[in-house]
């Protein structure tokens, strides 16, 4: 039984570790900015609809192809790709991930709302994260000394309609989906 529950584990992280993987490549350029990609929604559906151990080890994946070399960070991949202000976000993506996954696991049937309403936090934890980050490797790393403003401006908010609806989309995806992720044994 153990053996069948790790494969199932496996599988399941897996191919959310590709649908993230995927949503990487699934891009749309911004002018002086880093392009929108659909990796916010992958993590989110991820978190939503896999037990914790299952979206830990898809993160964690994703992840580690990122730092291997892998190009399937927004802006790339690579060891150096530390250095690069956008990789708050992957690890906001990782902290998110774990919260939204421990959250929908204690509550095991979610209501649409319920969804929707972990989902903002999700995003909220990358975007703190992820912003935080940014304006470190920028501002310190980088010698600048640009404005809490101008990050929230540039890095926020032209990216706060996408997310908006990645967290309705993910929200009505994991609704449907996540009864029959439930009935597998784990």
């Amino acid at each position: 039984m153990k053996r069948k529950n790790l494969i199932v584990t496996l599988t399941l992280s897996a191919l959310f570790c590709t649908l993230i993987c995927v949503g990487s490549f699934i891009r749309f350029p911004m002018p002086n900015m880093m392009p929108i990609t659909l990796q916010t929604f992958f993590v989110l559906l991820t978190g939503l609809v896999l037990p914790v151990k299952a979206s830990t080890l898809a993160i964690l994946t994703y992840i580690a192809l990122g730092l291997i070399g892998l190009p399937i960070f927004s802006g790339g991949g690579g060891l150096g790709y530390i250095l690069m202000p956008n990789f708050g976000f992957v690890i906001g993506f990782f902290i998110a991930t774990v919260i939204i996954s421990v959250v929908t696991q204690k509550l095991k049937y979610c209501k649409l709302w319920q969804y929707i309403v972990i989902s903002l936090l999700g995003v909220a934890v990358i975007y703190i994260i992820g912003v935080l980050y940014f304006a470190f490797i920028i501002n310190v790393h980088n010698n600048n000394a640009y404005s809490a403003i101008w990050f929230i401006q540039t890095v926020f908010l032209p990216f706060l309609p996408k997310e908006i609806i990645c967290i309705i989309l993910a929200s009505i995806s994991a609704y449907k989906i996540r009864p029959y992720i439930i009935k597998i044994p784990q």
